[in-house]
């Protein structure tokens, strides 16, 4: 029996982008989906377009409100979700047409709560060529998971969360950060750590896809608190779990940002922010250099400490 999958769209000015998007939903080899369409307040063509979708295809379900960014088009999707399992879809990007049936079958397979698979960067509309050859499946703890955060290989399939299909009970008491950047890294660790165990294919059904005027491209150039706010709520987290280990991992990777950030912020002209996030660096590096394990990380930081790093 083929249990309901919600996949759930946030919909924003994306008229270039959403027929390909929802035409790859609509194509997947899976028989039994829910297609939710969150237009969040679009001032182009796409509310028009989410309305055609759910004249042709029963499957479609579209809610229109007013702008509230990305997690509150998710949150709302969520909410209406009527499928045992969620899926996220950008509607900029588009997926393999055996993306749900693969995770589906492999979160059957494992008795895991969500099933993980590879992304694939796409840089132009010529599509993907080639063909996907089946990989190795792992299996990981939900604990074994957030490690994966901080796997530089694992970071971007385990962090984002849109080449995933998740569990819906796990969404009971976790939504996405309104109002925030970087809403991925401030949710995925909890949805990560309420699960039993979670299973990955490399395998990249997950097309996702560059454009240069999308938050995601906007945000490789532009600082944003965000980013160090997630964090800092992690180390909230798992300092009252009291998990050494990841809360080391966590801080390396803060660490690293306070030092890329003020550089990024030093050459834009902006000294006193910069300033701010390197006594910031200061006060963390005393607090907890000796907590970080490995010498090569130690090693890094203590050059970032004396010396000027540019990244």
């Amino acid at each position: 029996m083929y249990e309901l999958i919600s996949v759930v769209v946030p919909v924003y000015n994306v008229e270039n982008y959403l027929v390909r998007c929802l035409e790859s939903i609509r194509n997947q080899t899976y028989p039994n989906l829910e297609i939710i369409l969150v237009d969040d307040g679009s001032t182009d063509s796409c509310p028009q377009i989410c309305d055609n979708y759910a004249g042709m295809d029963s499957r479609v379900k579209v809610l229109h409100k007013k702008n509230g960014g990305l997690s509150s088009a998710r949150n709302a999707g969520i909410k209406s979700a009527c499928g045992t399992y969620i899926g996220i879809v950008d509607s900029d990007d588009y997926i393999h047409p055996d993306m749900y049936l693969d995770l589906w079958g492999k979160l059957k397979q494992t008795d895991s709560d969500i099933a993980v698979c590879g992304i694939e960067r796409v840089y132009d509309d010529n599509g993907i060529q080639r063909e996907n050859k089946e990989t190795a499946r792992h299996v990981y703890s939900g604990r074994e998971a957030v490690i994966n955060i901080f796997d530089a290989e694992l970071y971007l399939p385990s962090v984002v969360a849109v080449n995933k299909l998740y569990k819906k009970e796990l969404f009971e008491d976790i939504r996405y950060p309104e109002g925030k950047l970087h809403e991925d890294e401030f949710t995925t660790y909890r949805l990560f750590y309420k699960s039993n165990k979670v299973v990955y294919t490399m395998l990249p059904y997950y097309y996702y896809y560059q454009r240069s005027n999308s938050i995601m491209g906007k945000r490789k150039s532009v600082f944003s608190p965000d980013g160090l706010e997630a964090y800092e709520r992690m180390s909230d987290f798992f300092s009252r779990i009291q998990d050494k280990e990841i809360l080391q991992l966590i801080s390396y990777r803060y660490l690293c940002l306070l030092k890329k950030y003020a550089a990024q912020l030093r050459s834009e002209g902006d000294s006193s922010t910069a300033g701010e996030l390197e006594g910031k660096f200061r006060n963390v590096y005393k607090r907890d250099i000796r907590s970080i394990r490995r010498f090569r990380r130690r090693f890094r930081l203590r050059m970032y400490r004396w010396f000027r790093i540019n990244f």
